[in-house]
């Protein structure tokens, strides 16, 4: 199984190395960091396909920034970038032919890697191209396949051959190539091959036959010498002409998720090889809630005889399959293993219903409020005080209850996350708030509340602060016990009524006729620095 792997002006990055789970990588970044990235360099030097990185085109691969500078700069045929991907793989893999030390660590290890470097049989061709022009010269460069052995290796031969590796690209699974694709590992792992060879045998027996019927039975005219018929030719000629159905449909007509469903639980299900290594790019893509629970049910179910690596945008997925298990790829290409998260904090992500764990640890800056409320007047507080939309700002606003506060913050501590939480001191800040906290709040994490008892949760703290306000707006006769009885027993009902009377401005009642509580203030103030 793969230990780790390392990348040198690959795509995005410049220099990272990724260390792995051996069962499972669920990869986790905003869009444009690099997953599928990650996933597509572990494919490459996996496959040894010189046709797949002729497709994808060198350019497309290369470091950008890498590229400009070297332009910008002496264009010394020395100084030309190049760029590496090194697979590390286990150590107590056996085979003299992975073993060695042609890897950027200098150490004997097991392993593979792809080069694609300037070809120097054109360096003088090179050389001449950097001086006259301004283009760089991707046409000269070469791909080149090796183990840390430093033997050469491709599609047809491989020496960890016993490492099979399957990559479902969602967004490409429309394709007639991903299809014909799917359908051949179906059949090819549903028979083996003396069985295949019988098949294609007998099929292409039958062509014949079929060929001659269409001169005896059809009186298909003669043109001079030449014949009609089907072409046997082909060695695997009964592989390319199937297709798979589902009650009566074929699949190149499902739909797109349940293409994406079959395809993914067909790649998790095969189980012609243990050492299966399986690389998913975002697999929430077009799947119903439910089918999504079935598809997680799959993952799981598959245990540990296959390295999965799965990236995704679906709190699902990332929750429901072990936060430790979550690779952050941030921004500016820093990653961070969720690894040591406590599993009591990973279990009850993966068990709490509706949770907001990934839209956390993508935010830059977050405020985590106590309950729908606070959720859907936050917002408008914020525009009132710092003149835009929180979002604007790079600050996510999130609705976890008070209970999940912890688990949220220890994230956050993992992460470095910039944290605001506001809450209610129920009816004790010194106990609720100061000494409940005092391990998690720094100069990254804060926690907010009224510091006044009386004030125990943020309905009475939005009435003491706005009497006459909420009494004259707010309150209805129908509201026998109270208005603050009615905002305290309807907490969302009453905070919506509340907001569509705040965006009204050029009413009297008006947010700029209503207090907002200061620890919301002190709350906003502080998360906006």
């Amino acid at each position: 199984m793969i230990k780790s792997v390392k990348l040198h002006n690959f795509k995005k990055f410049k220099d990272i190395t990724i260390d792995f789970q051996k069962n499972r990588n669920i990869l986790i970044g905003e869009n444009g960091v690099g997953k599928s990235s990650i996933l597509l360099a572990i494919s490459a030097v996996l496959s040894g396909s010189f046709s797949m990185i002729e497709k994808i085109g060198l350019q497309k691969l290369f470091n950008i920034e890498v590229v400009e500078k070297y332009m910008n700069g002496t264009k010394k045929y020395e100084d030309l970038p190049f760029v590496e991907v090194e697979i590390f793989l286990d150590d107590d893999i056996g085979n003299f032919d992975i073993n060695g030390k042609n890897n950027s660590l200098g150490r004997e290890l097991n392993g593979l890697k792809m080069v694609i470097q300037p070809n120097d049989e054109y360096s003088d061709v090179i050389n001449e191209s950097l001086k006259q022009t301004n283009i760089f010269p991707f046409e000269y460069y070469s791909v080149d396949f090796r183990t840390f052995a430093d033997k050469q290796y491709n599609s047809y031969r491989k020496y960890a051959s016993y490492i099979n590796h399957s990559y479902l690209d969602s967004s490409k699974v429309n394709s007639t190539f991903a299809m014909k694709d799917y359908i051949n590992k179906v059949y090819e792992g549903n028979t083996d091959r003396a069985t295949r060879f019988k098949i294609n045998n007998s099929y292409r027996d039958n062509a014949q036959k079929f060929s001659d019927k269409l001169y005896s039975d059809f009186s298909l005219p003669k043109i001079n010498d030449l014949k009609i018929k089907l072409n046997t030719s082909q060695g695997n000629m009964f592989q390319e002409h199937i297709t798979i159905e589902k009650a009566g449909i074929q699949i190149e007509n499902f739909g797109q998720g349940e293409k994406i469903f079959i395809n993914t639980d067909f790649l998790l299900s095969n189980n012609s090889n243990k050492n299966d290594i399986v690389l998913i790019e975002e697999p929430e893509n077009h799947l119903s809630h439910v089918n999504m629970h079935k598809l997680i049910d799959k993952i799981i179910s598959t245990g540990i005889q296959k390295q999965t690596f799965i990236a995704t945008h679906s709190n699902m997925i990332t929750s429901r399959l072990d936060l430790q298990n979550a690779i952050f790829i941030s921004e500016d290409s820093k990653v961070t293993k969720l690894h040591d998260l406590k599993a009591e904090t990973a279990k009850f992500f993966e068990k709490a219903p509706d949770n907001n764990v990934l839209n956390f640890i993508l935010a830059k800056k977050v405020i985590l409020v106590e309950g729908d409320a606070e959720y859907i007047l936050l917002n408008e507080f914020f525009k009132h005080l710092v003149g835009e939309e929180s979002y604007k700002k790079d600050i996510t606003i999130i609705s976890c209850g008070g209970k999940t506060f912890k688990r949220y913050l220890e994230i956050a501590n993992l992460l470095n996350k910039k944290v605001a939480v506001i809450t209610d001191n129920d009816h004790n800040y010194d106990g609720n708030i100061e000494k409940s906290y005092v391990d998690y709040q720094n100069d990254r994490i804060k926690v907010f509340a009224d510091e006044d008892n009386l004030n125990h949760t943020f309905e009475v703290c939005l009435y003491n602060n706005n009497l006459e306000y909420i009494e004259t707006y707010i309150a209805k006769p129908q509201m026998s016990n109270g208005v603050l009885n009615y905002m305290l027993n309807n907490k969302a009902e009453a905070a919506f009524r509340l907001l569509c009377l705040l965006v009204e401005e050029s009413q009297d009642y008006s947010i700029n006729h209503f207090n907002i509580p200061e620890y919301i203030k002190a709350a906003i103030g502080w998360i906006s620095e």
